[in-house]
């Protein structure tokens, strides 16, 4: 009885230190993603980069964004956009439609959403494996890596 009470502990804490950090466990690789998915956690990433919750995000606030903890290869990943996804620093530059220097809730969401669809090959609402696997060959080409990297 005691260790099932040790193992249910422990899963309780860590699924509760997941929410109180706030942050969105990485989809599976298998996973499909729905457009009503992706537009779900493009708005709690917004909420966490928005940290005075003035409702848009200011260069301050972009600028204190993390970079991504991925070894070697996240090496110069800034100056590519390699933070906060949706294209990373540039990303949220490039959302700030009107140049006001601020992105916006609706601004995000719409650079989200831009994003999605552009992953959504076949058009059907859905990015899945499929559909990831060929976006990934396009970007090794793009980036002349050989596949078997």
């Amino acid at each position: 009885m005691r260790p099932l009470l040790l193992v249910a502990s422990l899963l309780a804490t860590a699924v509760s230190g997941g929410a109180i950090a706030g942050q969105l466990p990485p989809a599976p690789t298998d996973a499909v993603l729905t457009r009503a998915d992706a537009l779900a956690r493009a708005d709690a990433r917004f909420a966490e980069i928005d940290t005075d919750r003035d409702g848009k995000i200011s260069a301050s606030e972009r600028d204190a964004i993390p970079a991504p903890r991925r070894g070697p290869a996240a090496e110069g990943a800034e100056g590519r956009g390699g933070r906060a996804g949706m294209g990373g620093v540039r990303g949220i530059e490039r959302a700030d439609t009107d140049r006001d220097g601020f992105v916006t809730r609706a601004e995000f969401a719409a650079q989200a959403a831009a994003m999605f669809d552009r992953q959504d090959l076949n058009k059907d609402g859905k990015v899945d494996a499929a559909e990831r696997a060929t976006l990934r060959e396009q970007r090794r080409e793009r980036r002349g890596d050989r596949a078997d990297d």
